[in-house]
């Protein structure tokens, strides 16, 4: 667009525009490249991906823009309140007749702009939950297949192949190959870790390289690559740079490693280390063992110990003492019965030593004979008779054992107290008994009372 100035009586008479123009090219000539301080204020950020703002110090300000071309350098996010050192010139915007600086290039001040951009993103993510340990896998004992993303000619892949297949010469190992330096670097991680996820059948996967500046470690500070590591259905362990370097990987990571080395050591226990587990784990075993063998031990005794045991026991005693001397009774009395029956004999022999009836001998024999054949089968029968005599009274007994009698059916029951009931008299509602069955015993609460129910007698 041309201007063309009017003339009168020896004025030129310029119209705004023409005005505007002239001083748009004039200051813009004159500060075609500028430094500038101060800080953000009235920042906004239209959908065009423009930023406008106000640069301002304690006693002026300047309006500023910042194009969608220069700002996709910008490594941090603005805000108001932000002092910034930037670089651009100055530009006369025509149709309001202002005068702005088109920002070219800006950098915070104080920190750089790296540390703002890892700081400001490291808050984000932060807020988001993405850092939590609750969203952390696990790593296995000893995984089987392991993958890794990163550069294939960089020192800290051999070192980390070395470690590995010292550890476990078995261990399958997949390098994905990838930038980890430069503008490519952020996608051919994220690309990578997704890959290998999809591939599947992968235990662990480690991402990172060695040592560098932060600029060279920057592409692990990216989101792109905080969002693929979060999205890993794979255990997955940041391994980057030295120890003294963190980056966002890191803190989305299911582990973090202070240098790739270690990362290898993490992953792949030395077999001493599985060998001290195995040992303690036998250990704390073998003692949780004897300790419940201990109480089960107690409680036995305890049991054992019960008055209801006792009783039975020393009921069974009693029995038994009454067998024996029934036992030495009948003993003295088949005893006695032979004298008795000895005797007569014993007198026939001294009557025969008297009178030496030669003559009578074999008739006196032939007695003899039928006298010993009736004393046999008198002993034996009375002997019989005897232990059919004990075998009763011990079935009876065996009838009398209150276990016996639990066997069939019936039960003892006993107080609060421990006293042996005998009569539903001798409780009353609400009492808690003891009820003795042939195998356990039941704790049970009186509901009610029957004394003229049905009786056992």
């Amino acid at each position: 667009m041309t201007h063309q100035s009017e003339r009168v009586q020896d004025r030129v008479i310029r119209s705004v525009s023409e005005l505007t123009h002239d001083i748009k090219l004039n200051l813009e000539k004159s500060f075609y490249s500028l430094w500038i301080t101060g800080e953000v204020s009235n920042l906004k950020q239209p959908s065009s991906g423009h930023l406008y703002f106000t640069l301002k110090d304690k006693s002026s300000q300047l309006p500023a823009v910042m194009f969608r071309s220069a700002r996709r350098n910008l490594k941090f996010r603005l805000v108001d309140g932000m002092a910034v050192l930037l670089r651009g010139r100055l530009t006369v915007y025509v149709p309001r007749g202002a005068y702005q600086i088109q920002v070219e290039a800006m950098e915070p001040r104080g920190k750089g702009a790296l540390q703002i951009a890892f700081e400001q993103l490291k808050e984000r993510l932060s807020k988001e939950g993405l850092f939590d340990d609750s969203r952390k896998l696990p790593l296995p004992m000893l995984p089987q297949r392991l993958g890794i993303v990163t550069s294939p000619s960089g020192a800290a892949v051999r070192d980390l192949c070395s470690i590995l297949h010292q550890r476990y010469p078995n261990l399958e190992v997949i390098v994905y190959p990838a930038q980890v330096q430069g503008k490519k670097a952020a996608d051919d991680l994220a690309t990578g870790i997704q890959a290998l996820n999809s591939l599947g059948n992968f235990d662990v996967i480690i991402v990172g390289r060695g040592g560098g500046s932060l600029e060279d470690l920057w592409p692990f500070n990216e989101e792109i690559v905080a969002r693929a590591i979060a999205a890993s259905k794979i255990p997955v362990v940041s391994a980057v740079g030295h120890e003294i370097d963190f980056t966002i990987a890191d803190f989305v990571a299911d582990v973090r490693a202070p240098t790739p080395s270690a990362a290898a050591e993490i992953v792949v226990k030395r077999k001493e280390d599985f060998t001290d587990l195995v040992q303690n784990r036998t250990k704390r075993m073998n003692t949780s063992l004897q300790y419940q063998l201990q109480q089960q031990r107690s409680r036995v005794k305890q049991v054992t110990e019960h008055q209801a045991f006792l009783a039975v026991h020393h009921y069974i005693e009693l029995k038994a003492q009454r067998l024996d001397e029934m036992n030495l009774r009948s003993d003295a009395a088949i005893r006695h019965r032979i004298m008795s029956v000895r005797q007569p004999l014993d007198n026939i022999a001294r009557g025969l030593a008297v009178c030496r009836p030669d003559r009578r001998l074999g008739d006196v024999k032939s007695v003899l004979t039928e006298l010993v054949t009736r004393l046999t089968a008198t002993i034996s029968a009375t002997h019989e008779s005897k232990r059919s005599f004990l075998a009763s009274r011990g079935a009876k007994l065996q009838t009398l054992s209150p276990i016996a009698v639990l066997g069939r059916g019936y039960s003892l029951t006993w107080s609060a107290q421990g006293k042996l009931l005998r009569d539903a008299g001798e409780a009353s509602p609400g009492d808690a008994l003891k009820v003795m069955l042939h195998k356990g015993a039941l704790n049970c609460r009186v509901e009610g009372i029957d004394i003229e129910g049905d009786s056992m007698e």
